[in-house]
């Protein structure tokens, strides 16, 4: 049966980039290879400095070459081909055999969040194998069986991510509690019922990504802290 999963992968691919601005979110849209095999990303980079992140394009060793596709209010789409170092070290068709479909993945300045689907748990090894080959850190957060390409979704838009996070920090989820939904509309400049829908449309993504799949796989047998390490 068809097994989705949630992975938390190491390796240096844009390392140097996100580091340089923390606070910007990469998110890759799609992903080719050349006929040489080197990774082309098609990428969105959210919130934080963006300039900050170019400068950072710059000189990430493991970038061959970027350009800036366009633009939309606080996003920028791009385009990164990846050096063959780089590309081989995320070579993860080859390490599955072609068994790991990618539906979304991340890049935060402390790592990749993968979503996607296996055809089975035995990829997995197969999986944490190759990585550990190329001495890339492979954490397994998350798994649920499914008869539908239904599974986990790295699907928080950068505007349902920022409220939240402004929610939280502001303490409308404190006890006791700290702000009002209408007080969180003046910092992010737009109306309460716009902040109490994208409050709503958030935490329903987050249940549905992560309770939902807990409690539909059983756990998994993973332990406690809910991550399966290699």
């Amino acid at each position: 049966m068809t097994v989705a999963v949630t992975l938390r992968i190491g390796g240096t691919a844009l390392e140097r980039a996100a580091t340089a601005a923390p606070d910007v979110t990469v998110t890759v849209e799609q992903q080719g290879r050349t006929v040489d095999g080197r990774l082309d990303l098609t990428t969105w980079a959210a919130g934080g400095d963006v300039e900050a992140f170019e400068a950072g394009l710059d000189v990430d060793e493991t970038v061959d070459r970027w350009l800036v596709v366009g633009a939309r209010e606080t996003e920028t789409l791009y385009r990164i081909r990846l050096t063959p170092d780089a590309s081989e070290a995320l070579d993860y068709d080859a390490w599955t055999d072609g068994r790991l479909v990618l539906r979304a993945a991340r890049r935060r300045h402390d790592g990749w969040l993968v979503a996607g689907f296996v055809t089975d748990r035995s990829v997995l090894p197969q999986l944490a194998a190759g990585c550990s080959a190329h001495d890339v850190a492979f954490d397994l957060v998350r798994t649920a069986e499914t008869d539908g390409l239904t599974g986990p979704e790295l699907a928080l838009t950068e505007t349902q991510r920022e409220t939240l996070l402004t929610a939280f920090d502001r303490g409308l989820y404190s006890v006791p509690r700290g702000a009002t939904i209408e007080e969180l509309a003046e910092p992010l400049d737009v109306s309460h019922q716009a902040v109490s829908e994208r409050l709503r449309r958030g935490v329903h993504s987050l249940i549905q990504t992560t309770i939902c799949d807990e409690r539909d796989d059983g756990a998994a047998g993973l332990p406690a802290d809910g991550v399966k390490r290699y």
